[in-house]
């Protein structure tokens, strides 16, 4: 009992600074694990502001109405401005979703591409996809590949 009563009188301080430091390293990686919660919360609201502001728009405006129809017909005239503009913003909210989920956030690989498998086949979303593909992230190109061809959906 001296022993341990001598080891504690002369190491008294260092035991003390080591509880400290220990519990700084502790309040340090608490606020860390809030900040990152925060900041996670924070990115979800803003990519749900931006979705809503995505998406709303082909309910709002009605020279917008063809990108979610099933069939060519009436595809006749072609592209508009507004539906390719449209197109190639839905196009980036889908790569942004992509390279979330390839980080491990917010949705899974395999959830976006039964979204990405849903757009795409569609006439006027496919024609932009086909002929934009070329100048995009080459590894996106083959992710929205591979969700069309699980769902036997032939190239144009």
């Amino acid at each position: 009992m001296v022993a341990l009563s001598s080891w504690g009188e002369a190491n008294w301080f260092s035991v003390i600074q080591t509880a400290g430091i220990m519990g700084s390293l502790w309040l340090a990686m608490s606020a860390a694990r809030q900040e990152a919660k925060a900041k996670e919360i924070d990115n979800l609201l803003t990519i749900a502001e931006h979705h809503c502001e995505l998406w709303g728009d082909v309910h709002k405006k009605r020279e917008l109405d063809r990108i979610f129809q099933t069939t060519c017909d009436g595809l006749a005239p072609g592209l508009t401005v507004a539906e390719e503009e449209f197109i190639n913003l839905a196009i980036v909210h889908y790569l942004t979703g992509w390279r979330i989920a390839k980080s491990g956030g917010l949705t899974s690989l395999k959830e976006l591409g039964a979204d990405v498998r849903g757009f795409f086949s569609l006439p006027l979303p496919r024609a932009v996809w086909e002929k934009t593909k070329n100048y995009r992230n080459r590894h996106f190109v083959k992710f929205v590949g591979n969700a069309l061809c699980k769902s036997k959906i032939p190239s144009t």
